[in-house]
C-alpha cells in the first residue's frame, strides 16, 4: 500500500503553480509528512533533505546526480564566458549529452528569469521522473521538493532581490569606508 490518501488529499501543482502563492508552507507539509511517512521514508526525507547519498533511495540519488549535472552545465557557460579553467570549478565529470532547453537557459542574462526558468526546468524533471508511478515514495518526494520551490518563489521576487540586492551594496561601502 503507497500513499494515495496523503497524495490525493494534497492541493495540486505544476510548473504553472509560479505565478502563484504557495499551495502550502513547508512547515505544514512537514507537519503532514511527519504523520503520514512510514518510518523509513522518513528517513528518505531527511536525507532529501540534507543532500545525503549514504542510504539514499534511487531517486534522491538522481535527483543529486541530476541537480550536480544541471550546475556543472551552468558552471561551464560561465568558465567559458570569462575564459576561465573549467576542470577547478566543476564537481566530478561533466554529462556527455546537454538538454538543448539547459544551453538556452544558461545563456539568459536576466538572473530573476533564468532562476525561474531552472526551477521550471527542474519541475519538468521531477514531473517527467514520477509520471509513471503513482502514490509511491517518489511522488512524496517530487512533490516535496515541487512545494520547496513554490515557496521559494512565493518569497522571491524580483523587487526583493533588488532590495537585498542593494542593501549588500550598502553594507559594503559602508563597510569600506569604515577599513579606509
Amino acid at each position: 500500500m503507497g500513499y494515495e490518501c496523503l497524495l490525493t488529499g494534497l492541493p495540486d501543482i505544476s510548473a504553472d503553480s509560479f505565478r502563484e502563492e504557495a499551495p502550502m508552507t513547508m512547515a505544514a507539509l512537514d507537519e503532514l509528512l511527519a504523520e503520514s511517512l512510514k518510518q523509513a521514508d522518513k528517513e528518505q526525507l531527511r536525507l532529501l533533505k540534507v543532500h545525503g547519498r549514504n542510504g539514499a533511495c534511487q531517486f534522491i540519488l538522481d535527483w543529486l546526480d541530476f541537480n550536480r549535472d544541471m550546475n556543472n552545465i551552468l558552471t561551464a557557460e560561465v568558465c567559458r564566458k570569462h575564459g576561465l579553467e573549467l576542470k577547478k570549478h566543476i564537481l566530478g565529470e561533466m554529462p556527455d549529452d546537454v538538454d538543448p532547453e539547459l544551453k538556452t537557459i544558461s545563456k539568459i542574462d536576466n538572473l530573476f528569469e533564468r532562476e525561474r526558468m531552472l526551477d521550471a526546468f527542474r519541475f519538468a524533471w521531477l514531473e517527467e521522473r514520477t509520471r509513471m508511478v503513482t502514490f509511491s515514495l517518489e511522488n512524496v518526494l517530487a512533490y516535496y521538493l515541487m512545494c520547496e520551490m513554490l515557496n521559494r518563489w512565493t518569497v522571491l521576487t524580483a523587487e526583493k532581490g533588488e532590495d537585498v540586492f542593494r542593501k549588500m551594496v550598502a553594507e559594503m561601502k559602508k563597510d569600506v569606508h569604515l577599513d579606509a
